[in-house]
């Protein structure tokens, strides 16, 4: 776990625990990522999840701690809670009726935990079409829900992805990344920021979304899934969820996925297009995450050539690849 002005993220934990109504048996770290994770429980068997916003990566934009930032996240998560019968983590307020809890100038907030089983990867039909389902839910709420003027989370919009291709040159700059990969993800990039900036912004097609739908953060509950861990919740296009879900779906099953969503949700009729161009606009946007990572030159190397050579190369040479050919996992 990362350490904060020398101080180890588990005695933040213990300190911020402290500055709430529950008394805690035991504090285990279970993750670091955008924040690091710790499963508390409780002396009648409660469990929760702390979260203490130290980020793993060292290109985390500063905005994703900041205090009214995290606060916005759990208003729209309690939002969810009332309004869906989905099974999500309910936000807990601290003694002075606050979401976000303070210790040392960092930021904690605490979540109940949601029991269940959690995949490494999709494994059946069931759970990709209730992943589906569930996504529709999460922007059927979104597409009604009025946030409060204090709200506030970040924008998922073309300025991201040009983020990432500039973070991107400057690794090939630094001779980190091949500049002939770099330049298939330039010339994909900036057809998917022509896309972005064209679309239009309608209740139905933009509004919040939980933009990180992979299976490590669906929790499945008698077969139904439910999604968790919304720190990287913000503003975007709503296909914009399903493209980061397919970045774990073969291409053979996202039609089928595709029609399952769209009995819910309404899809535009130039869907596959948009999904494409979000697909390359996210894969880009993920990778600022990648690159402040300490071992990301081990092994971003090989998955941006992979990614140049599947998805990105025939979406700059105008070829569909959503439905065919070898996904850059593979």
């Amino acid at each position: 776990m990362n350490s904060v002005n020398g101080m180890d993220s588990s005695i933040l934990a213990k300190e911020a625990l402290a500055q709430y109504d529950i008394n805690v048996v035991s504090v285990s770290p279970v993750a670091q990522s955008g924040a690091a994770v710790f499963k508390i429980e409780d002396n009648r068997g409660v469990l929760y999840s702390l979260r203490v916003h130290v980020p793993k990566s060292s290109t985390l934009e500063k905005i994703w701690t900041r205090r009214d930032v995290l606060d916005s996240e759990l208003v729209w998560l309690a939002a969810l809670c009332r309004d869906t019968s989905l099974t999500l983590p309910r936000p807990q307020r601290n003694r002075q009726g606050l979401y976000v809890t303070q210790v040392d100038e960092m930021n904690c907030t605490l979540l109940t935990w949601v029991p269940g089983e959690q995949k490494p990867y999709f494994t059946n039909e069931q759970q990709l079409k209730s992943t589906a389902e569930m996504t529709a839910a999460l922007h059927r709420q979104a597409s009604k829900w009025l946030p409060p003027a204090s709200f506030v989370r970040p924008t998922y919009d073309s300025a991201r992805v040009r983020l990432a291709l500039d973070m991107l040159n400057e690794r090939v700059r630094e001779q980190v990344l091949d500049a002939h990969d770099v330049q298939i993800l330039n010339a994909a990039g900036e057809k998917a920021i022509s896309l972005l900036d064209t679309l239009p912004k309608t209740n139905m097609t933009w509004g919040l979304l939980h933009n990180d739908l992979f299976p490590g953060n669906i929790v499945y509950v008698e077969g139904v899934a439910n999604p968790i861990d919304f720190g990287a919740c913000g503003y975007g296009f709503f296909l914009n969820d399903l493209a980061c879900t397919f970045f774990f779906i073969h291409p053979h099953a996202r039609q089928q996925y595709i029609d399952w969503y769209g009995k819910h949700f309404p899809l535009p009729d130039d869907y596959v297009v948009q999904l494409e161009g979000f697909f390359i606009a996210s894969r880009l946007g993920s990778m600022i995450h990648f690159l402040g990572l300490p071992d990301s030159n081990d092994w971003l190397p090989t998955d941006v050539e992979k990614s140049a050579s599947r998805e990105f190369g025939r979406y700059a040479e105008g070829e569909s690849f959503l439905f065919t050919g070898t996904p850059f996992w593979e």
